[in-house]
């Protein structure tokens, strides 16, 4: 019998008259107590719904791309297409704090439904539950950096979220966080050597707090660097052929999928489950495919950058300077408990290898990152000419050989690699670039005499919309030789100066 007991009408419809339906109604009921269920009603289908996804990066992101479509394609799969992924790049684009922290701040206000922002710049909004995980110099290899991101530690993280009307969904190491120098023949093996350096960094209280204990100024801008704080895989973001430490590991970079607290409360039992699922897919994937640190390596050396190894002391050094940083932490009772906890996973954890030494693949010295360089003698030896460059339509073809020459990494190199065409006319000009690999751009500018150089002021209708580059120039008879003195609103002096000034620009028209 299941357990149900004989089914007994109450004793007040016992005294009445009962109607022939009422008793098959009740036989039926009977039966089906009986049977030991109760039918019930299948719910309707749940309606269709967009969620609004905030990604940080930029489309085509080379480390993060494919781990967003992982989360978007299981969200749908799961769903049976009744949830779908609509995925805002650069999401933080037009914010006063731009990227990440923007990108933040604009899922916290519910603007968005969803984001994806690295962990690091989340103290930057007084959001500190993540620091724990850049501590300097506590998660130093790729073994410890998943475990803590798969386990219980990362769970731990992602739950306290939810006081401060947020859901952490899942989060996963991308890379291990070097310094680099960018200063040739000065790499940065001691503390000491960081004294008086301009240390570029993306937002983060812990990280610039640490650049601060070892004397140094962090900074968050393309050029007038000496040092960075980067990844193996990021290294071709910095200028010049930057020299990583490879043994001085900072911090891992971790990225965290989560959702905005009423958003994520409007959706049904089941939409959550399904976010929940595919965040862990995307997870999974993410740490299965990731180029571990060994590789990083290799792959940053093959495009010709450079590895040195800082000395036992010296690690020891950087880890006794950093103590101050971890006293600081350590006053918040989540941050002490999850150091403690890294600490009892690390010492539990086999670490996996770390970055080898190499030296570059390519002979060419680095230049230095400012001012740029130029064909020798050096620019700054230089005697340029007065007034507006002679009118014309001047033009160099320049190869990936011509670019490293200058002092690029390969892979910029051969991104670079194509044909420059610049047009003067009276205070008009027009530049033009027919890369190999077949990108082009056009931009437009008017430009005019100022001191010692020529002043490029650029439209807002071109490529390069608000960028203002100061030139000088000389002709010689070997063409048109140009020098790129300053430029603002247009990336890095150095690798803009490069296509300027790797060979003399000769007059086609």
């Amino acid at each position: 019998m299941n357990g149900i007991k004989r089914f007994v009408p109450p004793r007040r419809l016992t005294r009445q008259r009962l109607s022939p339906g009422w008793l098959v109604s009740s036989l039926v009921l009977v039966l089906t107590l009986l049977a030991g269920c109760v039918p019930i009603q299948p719910p309707p289908p749940a309606e269709a719904i967009t969620l609004r996804f905030a990604v940080s990066d930029g489309e085509g992101h080379p480390v993060i791309d494919n781990y967003v479509h992982e989360f978007v394609d299981q969200v749908h799969a799961l769903s049976q297409g009744k949830i779908t992924i609509e995925l805002v790049w650069d999401a933080g684009g037009g914010t006063f704090d731009g990227y990440e922290k923007g990108t933040l701040q604009r899922v916290l206000q519910g603007k968005y439904d969803l984001g994806l922002v690295a962990a690091r710049t989340w103290d930057s909004e007084n959001i500190t539950n993540f620091q724990a995980l850049h501590a300097p110099f506590l998660i130093t290899n790729d073994a410890l950096a998943e475990a803590v991101a798969a386990g219980a530690i990362g769970k731990r993280m992602l739950d306290s979220l939810a006081p401060l009307g947020l859901v952490g969904l899942t989060l996963w190491p991308e890379d291990l966080r070097h310094p680099f120098s960018v200063v040739p023949d000065k790499p940065l093996l001691s503390p000491q050597d960081f004294a008086g350096l301009h240390i570029r960094a993306a937002p983060s209280d812990v990280t610039y707090q640490l650049i601060d204990t070892l004397g140094a100024t962090p900074m968050f801008q393309d050029g007038g660097y000496e040092a960075a704080e980067s990844g193996l895989l990021q290294g071709g973001t910095l200028t010049g052929k930057p020299v990583a430490t490879g043994n001085v590991v900072f911090y891992p970079k971790f990225q965290v999928i989560f959702a905005n607290g009423d958003a994520f409360n409007r959706l049904s039992d089941a939409q959550r489950t399904v976010l929940r699922q595919a965040a862990t897919a995307a997870q999974t994937k993410a740490i299965a495919e990731r180029l571990k640190e060994v590789d990083a390596a290799i792959a940053y050396c093959a495009d010709g950058g450079t590895i040195v190894l800082a000395s036992d002391e010296q690690v020891v050094a950087f880890e006794q300077a950093a103590q101050p940083v971890f006293d600081n932490l350590a006053q918040d009772p989540l941050n002490a408990e999850m150091i403690a906890a890294i600490r009892d996973l690390k010492a539990s954890t086999t670490p996996s290898a770390g970055a080898a030494a190499c030296a570059p693949v390519a002979t060419a010295p680095s230049p230095a990152p400012s001012p740029a360089p130029s064909a020798a003698p050096s620019a700054d030896t230089q005697v340029w000419s007065a007034g507006l460059p002679p009118n014309g339509t001047w033009q160099v073809e320049l190869s990936t050989e011509d670019f490293e020459r200058m002092g690029l990494l390969h892979s910029w190199a051969v991104s670079s690699a194509g044909v420059y065409t610049w047009t003067f006319q009276d205070g008009e000009a027009i530049g033009s670039a027919h890369l190999a690999q077949g990108q082009s751009g056009q931009c437009e500018a008017t430009y005019a005499a100022v001191e010692d150089f020529v002043r490029f002021t650029f439209g807002s209708n071109t490529d390069c919309a608000g960028e203002v580059d100061d030139i000088q120039w000389r002709l010689e008879d070997d063409g048109l030789h140009l020098h790129l003195v300053a430029i603002k609103n247009g990336g890095p002096l150095f690798e803009n100066s490069t296509h300027f000034e790797a060979k003399p620009w000769q007059k086609v028209k």
